[in-house]
This record gives structure tokens, sequence and C-alpha cells, in this order.
């Protein structure tokens, strides 16, 4: 089947023949695929079993995914309860880290094979290769058998091809029938399709049913906008109530909001955010959206005496980027100032950004400095500091500075990482290799990543397998081994040791002892 002849995927099953779509358009194509279909199963019941490389005959002309696809190693995996089980616990199949090392160092022979043998992750990358091969027909012949289940994950993938490919009448088709099932992710799928295609109407009336779910009511307001339809999709979300409860979500005065502010309804929409931004039951949210909204209309004034009210910091920081797009840098730093000054680290680093962006470093790095002898510190402000300098070349600067706060106190596990990361920033990864291996906590899952992502990065493939071992019962560690002995040829033994992992469930305590 290729594309000139208007065909969609031919998958068979719950997902998709069968289901008929609402629009003549989808009708057409689906029933031309579903008679295609029919047409070649009738002749693989006549002639015999679906093995690679027998033909039909001649004067008929079978789709290419039929030919190619063999029997289902999974057999009686039909269940879509059991292929969500299986990709939440990747047993049996391989992980996204193994699958992507196979690709890259060009295992695809081992990718086939396991996607032949029911292997999702490895179907999927499969798919992708051939696609990108311009092997249309046989991509999609790869994830059929996973799509006739109606998985959506499946289905989805399918329909990202699709769309991919400019079918996207196809893709609208084979995703209907799971969105008028309840797939909260088909559902916004489709909608996203229809709007695509200028179907706004469609859209309004598959996100209609839903508006009470917040991400739908949310897709249904995006993907409105300047279509003319404000005035349905404001009947169409929920009622606000006069007196919020407890817990309220801001979308709920959010949404209508913005469909206010995009009619030119300004006051409106100010009025109906401020009904919750002066109540105890409002929500930060909130408080954001009604200084993004005085910003918008640059409305400076306001917006000033919603900062020095209820609006505090979160109406600062909407104001300085305001005066800062205006050019007006001083302005914008003192609008941040008062809370500079309550030892708030957020406004301290939006401050020290606004620095950074306009070359005043400096005035930033003093500003996020920790003062001398400072025993506590946020190691994300140390983080955010050492960054902008390493990007400036001043990663020496940044490491005496940890190491200045280590010599006032312990060196945390925080500090440290941020120690070896600048160690290796200025090339001394063998030192911060030496200082990971001498930690009394080299065991536990946090260093022994930090030395086996500083081992890999040097090319020291072989001994970041020996730290590795095959006991490991932490999936990370078992899946980070399996994809370096793929970097070291070594396929088979990576595939075994996936497979044969411990998979006995266990507390999760991802920093402590394996």
């Amino acid at each position: 089947m290729t594309e000139s002849d208007g065909g969609c995927l031919p998958v068979i099953g719950s997902g998709a023949v069968g289901e008929r779509s609402s629009t003549a358009c989808e009708a057409s194509v689906f029933d031309a695929a579903r008679s295609r279909v029919r047409s070649a199963l009738r002749l693989v019941r006549f002639h015999g079993s679906m093995e690679p490389g027998r033909a039909p005959p001649p004067q008929v002309r079978m789709p290419m995914w039929i030919v190619r696809r063999r029997p289902l190693r999974f057999r009686g995996v039909d269940n879509i309860a059991e292929l969500d089980r299986r990709l939440r616990a990747l047993d049996p199949w391989l992980p996204q880290k193994v699958v992507s090392a196979l690709v890259e160092c060009g295992h695809l022979d081992e990718v086939r094979r396991q996607a032949r043998r029911g292997d999702w992750c490895c179907a999927r990358e499969w798919a992708s290769v051939l696609a990108a091969r311009g092997e249309r027909d046989a991509a999609l012949g790869v994830l059929a058998p996973f799509a006739d289940t109606g998985w959506w994950v499946a289905v989805e993938a399918v329909a990202e091809h699709l769309v991919g490919w400019g079918r996207t009448a196809e893709a609208i088709a084979l995703v209907r029938p799971a969105a008028e099932r309840g797939e909260r992710s088909a559902i916004a799928r489709l909608a996203g399709l229809l709007a695509g295609e200028g179907r706004i109407d469609e859209v309004i009336a598959v996100l209609a049913p839903h508006t009470t779910d917040t991400f739908r009511a949310r897709e249904l307001v995006d993907l409105t906008a300047g279509c003319g339809r404000d005035d349905t999709v404001l009947a169409l979300l929920p009622t606000v109530p006069a007196e919020p409860p407890f817990g309220e979500l801001p979308a709920v005065v959010g949404l209508p909001a913005e469909v206010l502010e995009r009619q030119g309804r300004v006051d409106e929409a100010l009025a109906l955010l401020a009904t919750r931004v002066h109540h105890p039951n409002g929500s930060v949210n909130v408080v954001q959206q009604y200084a993004e909204t005085l910003a918008r209309h640059a409305r400076e004034a306001q917006l000033r005496d919603f900062a020095d009210g209820p609006g505090g910091v979160h109406a600062a920081s909407r104001l300085s980027v305001l005066l800062e797009e205006q050019g007006r840098v001083d302005d914008a730093v003192d609008a941040l100032r008062p809370f500079v000054a309550t030892g708030d680290p957020n406004p301290t680093v939006r401050t020290a950004e606004i620095l950074f962006r306009h070359d005043r470093v400096d005035e930033a790095v003093e500003l996020l400095r920790p003062e001398p002898g400072l025993a506590y510190y946020e190691a994300w402000v140390l983080q955010s500091l050492f960054i902008r300098l390493v990007e400036r070349g001043r990663a020496q600067e940044a490491l005496e500075i940890v190491d200045g706060l280590a010599a006032v106190g312990d060196m945390s596990v925080e500090l440290f990482g941020l120690h070896v990361w600048l160690l290796g920033e200025l090339g001394r990864t063998d030192q911060a290799i030496a200082e990971v291996r001498a930690r009394p906590d080299v065991d536990t899952v946090n260093m022994r990543g930090r030395l086996v992502d500083f081992l890999t990065f040097t090319g020291h493939f072989d001994e970041a397998i020996g730290i590795l071992t095959t006991e490991s019962r932490n999936e990370w560690d078992v899946a980070t081994l399996a994809s370096l002995l793929v970097r070291v040829g070594r396929v088979e033994e990576a595939v075994t040791t996936w497979h044969e992992r411990d998979i006995t469930p266990r507390p999760k305590n991802y920093w402590g002892p394996p």
C-alpha cells in the first residue's frame, strides 16, 4: 500500500477496523482500507501461513505489512492491561537506554529480532529506523501487532508516523475509536489533529463532554483561540462558584479569565481573578495570572500596586520582566530588591539572571556568592551560579567557592556533586574519579552512578562494567550495565543481563545501598 492509494493503516482489531468515522472523508478512507485488508486476509487464509517472502498471486495486490508479518511471538498478549504492565515494568521488554545503545552502535539486527519477538520498545525503534529509510509500509507492519490490540500507546505511535507523512485523515480515523472509548490521551490527540485541519466545530464536539477535566478544558481553550468561538467556549466551561472551596484548582477561574481577556474584556477577566486573589482559598497560580494579565496590557502602575500588596514577590517578578523588556534594567533590579533583602533565594536568582543577561557578571556573582564561613546554603542557588561561571570560563573560581564552603563544614553529598562536576569541567577527571572512589558511600546508587558516568565519559567502559555487578537489584544499574555491554560489543550478554535481573518487588530508596 502506498500513499497514492489513499489508504489508511491496515490494522485489524478493536482499535481500528470495524469502527466507522463520523465524517464522510474518514469513512471513505476507512472503508477503502478495510476492503483491502479483508481481501488480503482471504488470500492469506487460502494460501497458508504468513511467512516472510511468501507472495500472493501476481494478479492480486497484497499490502506489504501482511507479506512481512510473522506469526506473533507474543500470541495471547492481547490484553491491554498486560501491555501496560509490561511497559511499566519493562518485563520482558528492553529499556530505552539499551535499545538506544543498540541503534547507536549499529546492532539493528538485534533490534529487529527483539521486535519480532514482541518487544515493544524495540518495535517502536525499529519502526522509526524503517520510516527514516522510507520503508513506510514496513514500519507500519512492525507496529501493527501492537496496534491491533487497541493499545493506545501503539495506536498513538502509528498516528504520529501517519501525521509526519502528511496522512492526517488516516491518523484521525485511527485515533477516533480510542477517543470514543474515553481514552483521555486519545481525546486530546484527536482534538489536536482536528484543530490542525481547521475543523473547530469537531474539536468542540470532542472536548465539550469532558470540560470538567481540567486538562481537556485547557485544550478546549487553547485549540479554539482566534477561531471566533469564545462565547461557545465560555458557555462550556464549568460554572465558577461565587465562594471558592478549599483546594479549588486555579483553572476554575483561570480558564474563563483567559477567554475573557482574549475577547478584549480585560477588566472582567481581572475582576474574576480578583475574587480569588484576595481570598484565603485562592492560589498562587491565580496571583501570577493576575500579574501576567496586567503586564500584557502594560498596566505598570496597577502592577506596582499589586506587587506592594497581595501580589508580593510574584507580581514583582513579573514587573521586573516587563521593565527589562522595555530596556529599563536598573528599574527591573530595583523592583526585586526589597524581596532580595528578605533572604528569599528565588528573587535573588532572578535578579542575578537579569544581571547576567546584560553582562553585569561581577554584580551577579557577588549577589549569588555565599558569605565566607556560611554553613548553610541553597545547593540549587550555587548550581545556578556555577553554571554561569562555567559558561564564562570561570570554573576554577566556582571550584574555590565549593572548597571554601567545604572547609567550614562537612562536604555534603550535594556539595560534593558540584565539586566533582567542576573538576570534570576543568578536565581533571582522573582526580574526580579518585575522589569518588575514596568516598565511604561509594556503593550507594548516587555515588556509583557518578563514578560510572565519569568512567564512561573517559572511555573506560570495561572498568565501568566491573563496577556495575549483575547482582545489583537497582534497575538503573542493570540498564546502565546492559547499555555498556552493548557499547563494547557484548550484545547477547547485554540482553541476557537485563532479562535475568532480579525483579522481586522491594521498597524504593534511590539514595541508599542497593
